[in-house]
């Protein structure tokens, strides 16, 4: 996914340049993010050998745009999940997996739910 193909998703102009460096930030974070949650999908294998861009599935690109809609979101609101304007309250979510859930549905084909080790390995010792 490119800066310029997260911009198109999120509605700001190509030309609009004033949040770039936020953007890639967060367009990195939300590519780490996908590379630990989508443990089936092999990234080294989706380099384009001609090229050397990484091509992922568009479900996979739209996980990463959720997941960067999400941090805007969160950072900016501090994870309110429910406000009331006439009597003054809001809710806050302390969940982190709540309010990245819209990423992880497009990213769960390629998520295993369950991990495996290799027999004979003592693990956490």
């Amino acid at each position: 996914m490119t800066l310029d193909e997260l911009k198109v998703l999120l509605g700001i102009p190509a030309e609009d340049t004033s949040r770039d460096i936020e953007l890639a930030l967060m367009l990195e974070s939300g590519l780490v993010a996908a590379q630990e949650y989508c443990d089936k999908l092999d990234f080294l294998t989706l380099v384009d050998p001609v090229s050397g861009l990484l091509v992922l599935p568009a479900t996979v690109k739209l996980g990463i745009y959720e997941w960067v809609k999400a941090s805007r979101t969160v950072s900016r609101r501090q994870g309110v999940t429910a406000e009331s304007i006439g009597g003054l309250s809001q809710s806050f979510s302390g969940d982190a997996t709540a309010v990245y859930s819209s990423a992880h549905t497009h990213w769960s084909p390629y998520h295993s739910a369950v991990r495996f080790f290799p027999v004979g390995r003592r693990y956490g010792r």
